[in-house]
């Protein structure tokens, strides 16, 4: 093992290995003449896929070159599968349909309207789905029969997400909310009773959630008895059935020390889904930066955990109706997101976004960290050390701290490909997640609320004192990263502890709060309202947490990334901060980039200018 100092070891970690990652979006599962096909959308290289598979047929190909995803608010909702007919959201394209066979793709919609989250009535003769002129969102109808132009069918509400059909067509249920709440504040689970000749609503009403207890994930069981939803009690979430016939509700399961979804920035999240045979619903129990999947019989109350190792991560999941195999997108420390399906007992991977030919001995385990705020709360984090088995060095590592993006997120036992990268070249890692973040009940996600600009730049000023207190860094060599909103955090810090950390690095971070209420998309207009207050009575909140009111203050070296076509975060902000940094800078706009780098020379040019960046102040 040779002995090269912390920072610049030599890695097969590289560039390439980030800049190819992947990401799985959604499954579902159909069954077709006796066939289970499992169907699953996602993204790499900054291109899109539909793929399906089944034992009988392998992995196929199914979105013949078009964008597949759903394009409102931040996406998802890629696609619906009923009896072997696939429906799927194009962007530019609309909604687009074809049969699992050799057929051809037929264009259904081509209009001005973003879409998303499309379902196929059971009767094959309606499509209903989201749709978005970027002010107005409703839910559409389109009729397969006479080939008419779609409706606005469901309409009034500022949001819609998650519609879903009953199976026998009787019912239709959705999610919808109003500014200014997000989604995880105030979203209201609904229910239709539908004519499946013609699907014309006879009566609709609020099944639960509001303001107080948001209810989200409406799902009808298969025999379309009961429709069954996810609802806060208050610090937690319980998964709620409502009997159709009388109305009737039941908890049947209690969420205490877990939550069982996570809030819903993204079209097309499914958490928990029923078996076929009315009895069994499959879920997961979120627990801070890990969740892992249970088993409910809703008849006798009874619950198994599924022992499923090397993983700590369970997104979206999916059950086959006919045969009961279980299908999740999955992932680890040391996996990138992973499609696995799980059929009597046997687990096997359908699919890897990332082929896993690097050793396990370059990837850094995460350690759980936690400390106390100033006022007592309880932080948490994910501290990464330095791994490289072909090298190393006596002393106190450099580390890169990193709050997260959201504000509402978190950072997760996940991999994350950026993280090897730096700490197989040698630097120690930390994630933050500060007061805010969701997985950790309510009342912590709450926290942040009036405190944005505050909190998160207190919680990330005493993580990085942990470190040092815990000998895990050099305090003389510890840098500060984040993007979006984590962005915003890091400017607040360098302005108000110009002397805390070595360098900065930011990737299309928020910098005036005043155009985040003008300049970014619906789905965030109103978020500083619960962040930091309402103008013009929090007029002064906004003044003294907008960096770029502030920017003059920062001395610490620091890198700027950016997109020119974010649509969250606007190209101006940044451009408005650069020009009043004094320190030493360095600035990069993409172009063809948005809230998120996709294109893998932006990936790759945004690496190595960080990593030359660091090594200056090594």
């Amino acid at each position: 093992m040779k002995k090269i100092p912390f920072g610049l070891w030599q890695t097969p970690v590289d560039e390439e290995f980030v800049t190819h990652r992947g990401k799985i979006s959604e499954i579902k599962w159909d069954t077709q003449n006796s066939i289970d096909t499992l169907v699953f959308s996602g993204s790499k290289d900054g291109k899109s896929f539909l793929n399906a598979w089944s034992l009988q047929n392998g992995l196929r190909e199914l979105g013949g070159g078009y964008a597949v995803g759903g394009s409102v608010g931040y996406g998802g909702g890629d696609f619906d599968i009923r009896d072997g007919r696939i429906l799927f959201a194009a962007g530019e394209k609309g909604l687009c349909m074809r049969n699992l066979g050799r057929s051809l793709i037929q264009e259904l919609t081509n209009d001005r309207y973003a879409t998303a989250s499309p379902v196929i009535s059971p009767n094959h003769r309606f499509i209903a789905y989201i749709c978005s002129d970027g002010e107005n969102d409703c839910i559409a109808l389109l009729s397969l029969a006479d080939k008419s132009w779609p409706v606005l069918w469901i309409k009034g509400s500022d949001f819609y997400m998650q519609p879903t059909w009953s199976s026998d067509g009787r019912y239709f249920s959705w999610v919808e909310w109003d500014h200014p709440h997000m989604a995880w504040q105030a979203s209201r689970v609904m229910l239709a009773e539908i004519d499946p000749s013609d699907s014309r609503i006879i009566t609709m009403r609020i099944v639960s959630g509001g303001e107080f207890l948001p209810a989200s994930q409406p799902q009808f069981s298969p025999d379309s008895r009961l429709l069954s939803f996810i609802r806060s009690n208050g610090e937690w979430e319980d998964l709620v059935l409502v009997d159709l016939e009388d109305g009737s509700e039941r908890i049947v399961i209690h969420g205490e020390r877990f939550s069982l979804s996570n809030p819903a920035f993204s079209q097309g999240v499914h958490s928990y889904d029923w078996f076929g045979d009315n009895q069994r619903i499959l879920y997961t129990k979120i627990y801070g930066p890990k969740n892992t999947l249970w088993i409910k019989d809703i008849k006798s109350g009874s619950e198994e955990l599924l022992e499923i190792p090397d993983y700590t991560i369970f997104h979206t999941v999916s059950v086959s109706k006919t045969e009961g195999k279980i299908a999740a997108i999955a992932s680890s420390p040391t996996t990138f997101p992973q499609v696995i399906c799980m059929d009597h007992n046997q687990i096997f991977i359908v699919f890897r976004t990332n082929s896993d030919d690097l050793p396990l001995e370059y990837f850094s385990k995460p350690r759980e960290l936690s400390w106390e705020a100033k006022n007592g709360t309880t932080i948490y984090g994910l501290y990464y050390p330095p791994l490289n088995p072909n090298f190393s060095w006596q002393g106190l590592p450099p580390a890169i701290v990193r709050p997260h993006s959201g504000p509402t997120g978190k950072a997760e036992l996940a991999l994350y490909p950026e993280i090897q990268y730096f700490t197989s070249r040698g630097f120690g890692w930390l994630e933050v997640n500060y007061r805010g973040s969701h997985g950790y009940g309510r009342s912590y996600l709450e926290s942040l609320n009036g405190h944005w600009g505050e909190y998160d730049v207190e919680d990330t000023i005493t993580g990085a004192a942990v470190l040092t207190k815990m000998g895990f860094a050099d305090p003389q060599r510890i840098f500060l990263m984040g993007s979006s909103a984590g962005g915003y955090t890091v400017y607040n810090v360098l302005i108000r502890y110009p002397d805390s950390f070595r360098a900065g690095i930011v990737l299309y971070g928020v910098t005036n709060l005043y155009q985040t209420i003008t300049d970014t998309h619906k789905l965030e207009l109103h978020y500083t309202d619960s962040l930091v207050g309402t103008l013009p009575e929090a007029k002064e909140k906004f003044d003294e947490w907008s960096p770029a009111f502030h920017a003059e203050k920062i001395s610490t070296p620091i890198a700027i990334f950016q997109g020119d076509r974010d649509c969250v975060v606007s190209s101006d902000q940044s451009r408005e901060i650069i020009a009043k940094i004094r320190s030493r800078n360095i600035f990069r706009l993409y172009e063809g980039e948005g809230h998120g780098f996709r294109k893998p020379e932006t990936i790759r040019d945004y690496l190595l200018t960080t990593a030359k960046f660091l090594m200056e102040f090594l």
